[in-house]
């Protein structure tokens, strides 16, 4: 008879637990089984299918996953999320949801919420891949996955008990797919560090991280809903691949400013995950490890900024990227003395502890820092669920109680003002971040006016009253000097976003409280429809109209027109006849956003364009074939000249001995025949569009009697906007501003200011020039933070040069920015649009080309 110890029971239960393992761990595909290869080897990249076909095979073998398809990606391809945690809790998965749900929307009582905190489970966001280039996060992903499936150490399983890890291994499959095949295609060749010469998005390329209060982007909008509608996670970790050099990895805290409408135990909770991390990858012994460098705690917009003004802890980390499946190797002499804020990069520093001092560095390196992160963050959440999830709880109650309290209570938005649909489009994206919207049912009083039914009101007692307060009101971006007299910081990315502005929208602020009946107003329709010149929404409609073969006309002070059975005399007296505008977009062979969101707002509102390349414009062919041709910012030298043949073009911080060409046939620009189509084009009646900085094109090869009297100076010398909304005065009587009101907003990063260079006589025929519209004579700023405005003021901003038989119209703005700007589309879209119409009786100078 056999005497069981206690350390023999324990021993039998352990030897028990691993065998009822190992069929779990047979069945489980390898990360290597599946690839052939262990994910980060040396110049091998997993696309899109091997990705999620990895994750459909983990999803069959255990039921430690589910998958879900979220949406469909710009290009039509499955958006998956995989749900990880311990088997109990997939099973119970909509439990857990419906309590994170009551408790992040602070729905529930205290007595609930404390249970609900007790019994609940962290959930944890982890994304990758949404900037493509960066290749390791999605690379990483089969790795991370693999553990929280198989892992049977102590800390993993407590991760799954505690934790619902909600992974998307690829939130960009579009441009994940283009890399891919772009480095396969080059690896082993001269070009194998080429960058993908067009956008790694169908429309915004890098600016898919610049989409996430405006969500113009399909994939924006879909893991949205997750965050701010299905699942809100209580941690969101977006990872990228940019760290100052020789940083291995930047980690939380941020740098300076901090924007004041952060919660500011959000930003201490960052902070506190960003310790955890540190301190893991002390322990571990990986050296690199960076912090309050860069990337500040100001902006909005960004996945992992937005969610911190939904009392979520957005986590974004920057790990070093050699150049896609490439490795390098690096001497200590490689390295700099220095990072760009002057802080030593060869010796320890608070935020630089162990710096890294050189060697080899690949994909497989980047995995392995990126998997410390992961489970510093996954372990901070296991061992603080409950914390975690009152926390949410808590920062939902406080907003609510501060919004009841006023300054401000309420923000009303007319439903009958200017552009309705705008507004009404405001409130809809607005919704889709979890904003909740009210229409009065009756006629109210607020803020000492009389407002009547149907008025949308946003009142401010509300879960993300942050978010709210943050995209309605103007910033004021904090002058921080490198000590009494030195430069501003600059922000990492703009400096005012203010909604209502970039969209043209009236909105007003309700300091106290009122009574009113309000009833919900559920997810907004987009608006559609109309045809009230002052709405950019009229554009969809008369595309619509135009593309069915309709007749639309157009009055002298730009009213539409449309034609009615039986004839009008409005219709009959009209001053253009609209004809469906030939559109041409000149799409280099560089990753140019501006030309992306060009063509996004094209799309959107159903103008019909064609893409020409640098040969095409060489060629001349299109010259008679279109009425307008928009180039969008980008520098005259690389417009004409792009890429030069044996040019170095690696954007990384790739090592010396590795090949870093350009592909021939993506090299050069227009060149100088280029050029001469594009005056030929003009001259002979056609319409130049040119935004910002490449307005130098037509300002420096063609005889235009223009001068820039300022553009923006990054360096502080003079004029600089870094990225704000402006005051400007429009001369509403042209046609290319019909719609847009006297006192408008733009949003100017970047810029120019023109003077006009000639005398008041001899401004008029084929050589006149009018000033579209001008920067502010005073109080130019609106939004965020300029400098040297003088330089500017009482300036022209926008101007419509008359060049032989065509026009020039010449952006010192970027008036489509990131698809974000609305106020400002209708001077894009009249500019098209007139350039194509046919003037009737009395309008032959405003009129399209014959």
């Amino acid at each position: 008879m056999r005497i069981w110890t206690v350390r023999g029971i324990a021993s039998a239960i352990a030897f028990a637990f691993l065998l009822s393992a190992q069929p779990l761990r047979a069945q489980v595909p390898t990360p290597k089984e599946h690839l052939g290869y262990t994910p980060g080897d040396d110049y091998k990249l997993a696309g899109y299918g091997e990705v999620t076909g990895y994750f459909r095979k983990l999803a069959a073998a255990s039921g430690r996953i589910r998958l879900e398809e979220i949406g469909k990606s710009s290009e039509g391809k499955p958006m998956l999320v995989a749900f990880l945690s311990s088997e109990g809790n997939l099973r119970q998965l909509d439990r857990w949801k419906q309590m994170n749900r009551r408790l992040a929307l602070g729905q529930a009582t205290v007595e609930e919420a404390r249970r609900m905190a007790r019994e609940g489970r962290t959930i944890v966001w982890i994304d990758s891949g949404l900037h493509a280039s960066e290749v390791a996060p999605v690379q990483h992903s089969f790795d991370l996955a693999y553990r929280m499936v198989t892992g049977e150490d102590e800390e993993t399983r407590r991760i799954r008990d505690k934790v619902i890890l909600l992974q998307m291994p690829v939130i960009n499959p579009d441009g994940l797919e283009w890399i891919t095949q772009w480095y396969r295609k080059n690896v082993g060749t001269p070009y194998e560090l080429a960058p993908l010469p067009f956008l790694y998005h169908k429309y915004a390329g890098h600016d898919n991280n610049r989409d996430w209060f405006m969500m113009n982007l399909p994939e924006t909008r879909h893991v949205s809903r997750m965050f701010y509608e299905e699942w809100f996670p209580q941690i969101i970790y977006n990872q990228h691949q940019s760290p100052a050099f020789p940083a291995r990895i930047f980690v939380p805290p941020y740098a300076e400013p901090l924007n004041p409408n952060i919660p500011s135990s959000v930003l201490e909770g960052v902070s506190r995950i960003g310790a955890a991390m540190r301190e893991r990858f002390a322990r571990e012994g990986k050296p690199g490890v960076l912090s309050y460098y860069g990337y500040d705690a100001w902006w909005n917009g960004g996945l992992r900024t937005a969610p911190k003004f939904h009392n979520m802890h957005g986590i974004l980390t920057e790990t070093a990227l050699h150049s896609y499946g490439t490795p390098g190797e690096y001497a200590l002499s490689d390295l700099p003395e220095r990072f760009g804020n002057g802080m030593p990069a060869k010796e320890p520093s608070i935020f630089y502890s162990m710096p890294w001092m050189g060697g080899r560095w690949g994909t497989r390196q980047a995995i392995d820092y990126m998997l410390t992160a992961d489970f510093a963050i996954l372990d901070l959440a296991a061992s603080r669920s409950e914390y975690f999830l009152w926390k949410a709880y808590e920062l939902a109650r406080a907003a609510i109680e501060a919004g009841n309290k006023g300054g401000p209570y309420a923000y009303v938005i007319p439903a009958a003002q200017w552009d309705a649909p705008a507004a009404v489009d405001m409130l809809r994206r607005l919704q889709l971040a979890g904003i909740q919207v009210e229409r009065a049912k009756s006629q109210f009083q607020a803020g000492g006016k009389s407002w009547p039914a149907g008025t949308y009101v946003m009142r401010a007692g509300q879960p993300f009253r942050s978010y709210l307060v943050d995209l309605m009101e103007k910033q004021h971006y904090p002058e921080i000097k490198t000590g009494q007299t030195g430069p501003t910081k600059k922000p990492y990315d703009v400096a005012g976003w203010t909604l209502p502005m970039n969209m043209g929208v009236e909105a007003h602020r309700i300091e106290q409280g009122f009574e009113a009946t309000l009833e919900t107003a559920h997810l907004l329709d987009a608006p559609r429809g109309t045809t009230d010149y002052r709405h950019t929404e009229s554009f969809r409609t008369i595309a619509g109209k135009l593309g069915a073969g309709g007749r639309v006309r157009r009055s002298a002070k730009g009213e539409w027109l449309m034609e009615e059975p039986g004839g009008s005399e409005a219709f009959a007296h009209a001053a253009y006849e609209m004809r469906q505008p030939r559109v041409a977009v000149y799409q280099p062979y560089v990753a140019n956003m501006d030309a992306g969101w060009t063509q996004y707002v094209l799309d959107e509102y159903q103008t019909p364009y064609t893409a020409l390349h640098n040969e095409e414009i060489a060629a001349g062919d299109w010259v008679a074939k279109f009425d307008v041709l928009i180039l969008a910012s980008q520098a005259m030298n690389s417009i004409l000249h792009g890429v030069r043949m044996g040019q170095p073009v690696a954007t990384l911080r790739s090592a010396k001995s590795i090949p870093s060409l350009q592909r021939p046939e993506f090299t050069g620009g227009i060149g100088l025949a280029g050029a001469s189509r594009i005056e030929e084009f003009v001259r002979g009646g056609g319409t130049l569009l040119a935004f910002d900085a490449a307005t130098d094109l037509p300002l420096q090869m063609f005889p235009l009697p223009l001068r820039v009297s300022a553009r923006s100076d990054e360096n502080g010398k003079g004029y600089y906007s870094p990225g704000s909304i402006l005051r400007i005065q429009v001369e509403t009587t042209n046609p290319i501003a019909w719609g847009v009101p006297e006192n408008a907003y733009a949003f100017a990063s970047g810029g120019m200011a023109w003077d006009v260079t000639l005398l008041r006589d001899y401004n008029k025929g084929d050589r006149e020039v009018k000033s579209v519209a001008k920067y502010a004579r005073r109080d130019l700023l609106a939004s965020g933070w300029i400098s040297g405005e003088s330089a500017v003021e009482g300036r022209t901003i926008l101007a419509d040069v008359r060049f032989g038989k065509g026009r020039v119209v010449l952006f010192g703005f970027r008036p489509q920015f990131r698809a974000q700007s609305v106020g400002t589309f209708k001077f894009v879209l009249n500019a098209i649009y007139q350039a194509a119409a046919k003037p009737l009786e009395g309008a032959a100078a405003s009129g399209g080309r014959e």
